[in-house]
């Protein structure tokens, strides 16, 4: 999809990002709202956004009280009224998220350092490409068929047989978790796209 210079987002510490996301993983921070009981994508953007900039320290972008999904990132407060604007789609939006760090039919803001699309059949025949791509705090976005990002995770730890294991939030239905297999997670869309935040 895309590379930008390796001194992109340089001052990321994806390990503590990952550590960030094994803490919370199972329970939601009390000092971010949480989207869980939301049927229309749950609390796993969300998640995924925290650990980067509570965990990872990626600071924000943008200016508050704009929301445009290639130039703005950010989260002021658990609750704050909405019409102030106190988080941005990209925090907690899946596809959102998408279009600020990676792009949307070539269309995005690129805030990555990489991003890199695979179909599900390339990594149910050959996940070794993503497995030498991915680290620790690098994240994991799946795809559907109409091309509508529909899930995030967070890569936090290495199974065996050259697997990754990834934490993610979802809906408040018992899928709150890490150390999930990706391996597994493969079919969960057509494609999955992975995001590097930096080199």
């Amino acid at each position: 999809m895309f590379t930008n210079s390796t001194s992109t987002n340089s001052s990321f510490n994806r390990g503590a990002a990952a550590d960030y996301a094994e803490t919370w993983a199972t329970q939601a921070n009390p000092n971010y709202a949480n989207y869980g009981s939301n049927s229309d994508g749950g609390d796993c953007t969300n998640f995924v956004s925290q650990a980067l900039y509570e965990g990872g320290g990626l600071p924000f972008n943008g200016t508050k009280g704009q929301n445009r999904n290639t130039v703005d990132w950010y989260y002021y407060g658990p609750h704050v009224p909405p019409s102030t604007n106190p988080r941005t789609s990209s925090w907690t939006g899946a596809h959102q998220f998408r279009e600020h760090f990676a792009v949307i039919n070539d269309q995005g803001g690129k805030k990555a350092y990489r991003a890199t699309k695979y179909t599900s059949q390339e990594l149910s025949n050959n996940f070794q490409p993503i497995y030498n791509e991915l680290y620790r705090g690098d994240i994991v976005q799946h795809v559907n068929s109409a091309g509508h990002t529909i899930h995030s995770q967070i890569v936090n730890g290495y199974g065996p047989g050259n697997d990754l294991k990834v934490a993610q939030h979802s809906v408040n239905n018992g899928t709150w978790n890490k150390d999930i297999s990706l391996k597994s997670y493969v079919a969960y869309g057509s494609w999955i796209v992975s995001i590097k935040i930096k080199s």
